[in-house]
């Protein structure tokens, strides 16, 4: 008798979990249609739209941290890095406890946080976060790339160009690091400015 009762109470809470359990799968397939639908509108550069999916997304998700992390990268396109600021570090806190559902990788967050800074002229402030972002992904050329062109901003073309030879060690036909040893070199090669002009 007492097992019957056993078998009725698990089976009373199999009963009551199931639609909670739905509820919660419905959630996550709501979310993924919002950031679908984020994903669209930033193909056609409607980026307060995308914005306002992301939000919606993760308001119904909350743990995906690609999310934040996308919201924050329309922001970066629309220019407004302060703003952009608050997601990434959503986003950071999310993968660093563990808690990010969406496997970002902590290397995307940092090259993006530099990007930004980049973007503000702030090149020096920029390098420790290329650096960690390196460390995440060593085989990355991306913020390899972006730590070249912060330091040709510095003038620093020595360790600039030691870093784009990196990258086309990485990837021998990357344009971009292509066109920077070129501008590199040119700088290396120009006769010192007067310190009158």
């Amino acid at each position: 008798m007492r097992r019957r009762y056993s078998i009725l109470a698990v089976l009373a809470f199999l009963v009551f979990l199931a639609p909670a359990a739905r509820a919660a799968d419905e959630k996550v397939q709501d979310a993924a249609y919002w950031r679908t639908e984020g994903d669209k509108s930033i193909q056609t550069r409607e980026y307060d739209k995308a914005i306002e999916c992301y939000k919606k997304s993760h308001a119904m998700d909350p743990l995906y941290a690609r999310t934040v992390f996308r919201i924050a990268h329309v922001y970066n396109a629309q220019k407004k890095f302060e703003q952009a600021q608050p997601y990434l570090d959503k986003a950071l806190e999310l993968v660093k406890s563990g808690k990010d559902s969406s496997k970002l990788l902590i290397s995307d967050i940092y090259a993006e946080k530099g990007y930004i800074l980049l973007l503000m002229g702030k090149y020096r402030d920029a390098l420790p976060l290329y650096d960690l972002a390196i460390e995440g992904d060593p085989k990355w050329a991306y913020p390899v790339f972006w730590k070249a062109y912060a330091y040709f901003k510095l003038n620093d073309y020595g360790k600039a160009l030691e870093l784009c030879n990196k990258v086309l060690q990485m990837e021998p036909n990357n344009r971009d690091a292509q066109k920077l040893k070129g501008m590199i070199e040119q700088q290396q090669s120009a006769p010192p400015s007067s310190p009158g002009k």
